[in-house]
């Protein structure tokens, strides 16, 4: 059944070959109106959206993005306004129309999201709007969509588009940083990639140009003595307020990764290794607990233990203060004590919500039918 599993992800995990709902985790009176997002994206235009192709350009805009609860109907499809940003000039200017947006609302922050693998611009653009909705995101969203195939079996080619979309984000990062915007960063899965080489390429000097930036899920290497997200993390924190890594145990798709990169650990998917990073004042959460879909990948959009968490963490809160609020637990391990401080912080789950018996089984199964692990 496991290998099964895994075998048919190709067909019933990409998203590109569904049309799903992206629904609140919040039932009625949970989440806040539509929020307007807007987006920056190197896709090919489609019609009145774009396609899985990459474009080559920048294009960006904005939409009014409805996401249903719990238990409402669906919602309808956003619908893209476009906005030009090819160029710097046209970029400032698109970076100009977010910083009015957050100001009308009072504040001087964008939430920027990195999204992952295998998602098409509809889904990036809903996924957004439920995290800002999620998460209580009082300020401007923009959602950072690159050229994704929406496959699960196109990882290979998802790897390689994501590279050419690193210097869109740096280009759209400077002209944030221009337009006098605070740019809080959400990056998940291939996303943490893109997000930490250009968050280095824009810190010319150790000042934050990103105030929290917050890794979920980081498909990126983390092999001892060749530690590649070790040392993107080093370049990273000066020019970051703070840097927040959110990891599982129980992810399937990085497992899967692991085993494409030859073996070699993904740093998302190490919740224990990753406390060694610690030592440079990141915090690390082990969210390996968290409800997710079969991939056990997408945790920061089905846990709403998670997104409370991740709105104090926007927020700056400590992990020692949300832990005292009941969303963490810290619990001892081999070489840290919660007593010492030293211990590890785990998003705190009932029972019921935590990963089934069926999930715990693919999490050990996986290993043996990825034989490069």
């Amino acid at each position: 059944m496991a290998a099964a599993a895994i075998l048919l992800c190709g067909c019933t995990l990409s998203a590109a070959l569904r049309h799903d709902e992206i629904r609140s985790v919040w039932g009625p009176g949970g989440a806040l109106p539509p929020p307007t997002v807007y987006f920056a994206t190197d896709r090919s235009p489609s019609g009145t959206g774009f396609s899985q192709s990459w474009g080559g350009v920048a294009r960006c805009g904005r939409a009014l993005v409805p996401v249903a609860n719990a238990v409402s109907p669906p919602a309808p499809d956003p619908v893209a306004e476009p906005i030009a940003c090819d160029g710097p000039a046209e970029m400032a200017a698109f970076a100009g129309q977010v910083a009015a947006s957050a100001r009308a609302r009072n504040c001087n922050k964008v939430m920027l999201i990195a999204q992952g693998f295998n998602l098409t611009f509809r889904i990036a653009l809903l996924h957004g709007a439920q995290v800002a909705m999620d998460s209580q995101w009082p300020c401007a969203v923009l959602v950072f969509d690159w050229s994704s195939e929406g496959r699960f079996n196109r990882y290979m080619a998802d790897i390689e588009r994501s590279g050419y979309s690193v210097p869109v984000l740096i280009g759209l990062l400077e002209a944030l940083q221009g337009a006098g915007l605070e740019t809080e960063v959400v990056a998940h899965s291939l996303g943490a990639r893109i997000a930490m080489a250009a968050v280095g390429a824009v810190c010319s000097k150790p000042r934050p140009v990103v105030g929290e930036m917050i890794l979920v899920a980081a498909d990126v290497s983390a092999e001892p003595g060749n530690d590649d997200f070790g040392q993107l993390l080093k370049r990273d924190a000066p020019c970051t307020r703070r840097i927040t890594i959110y990891a599982s145990e129980h992810d399937l798709a990085l497992m899967t990764s692991r085993s494409v990169h030859g073996g070699v650990s993904r740093a998302g998917q190490a919740p224990l290794a990753d406390m060694q990073y610690r030592g440079l004042g990141i915090d690390v959460i082990d969210a390996s607990l968290a409800p997710s879909d079969v991939s056990g990948h997408a945790y920061f959009i089905f846990s709403y233990e998670m997104l409370t968490d991740m709105m104090w963490t926007l927020h700056g809160t400590s992990v020692a203060e949300r832990a005292a609020k009941g969303g963490l637990v810290c619990a001892d391990w081999s070489g840290g004590v919660c007593a010492a401080g030293t211990g590890r912080y785990l998003l705190k789950v009932a029972p019921q919500r935590q990963p089934d018996f069926g999930q715990r089984i693919l999490t050990h199964v996986a290993p043996i039918l990825l034989p490069l692990q």
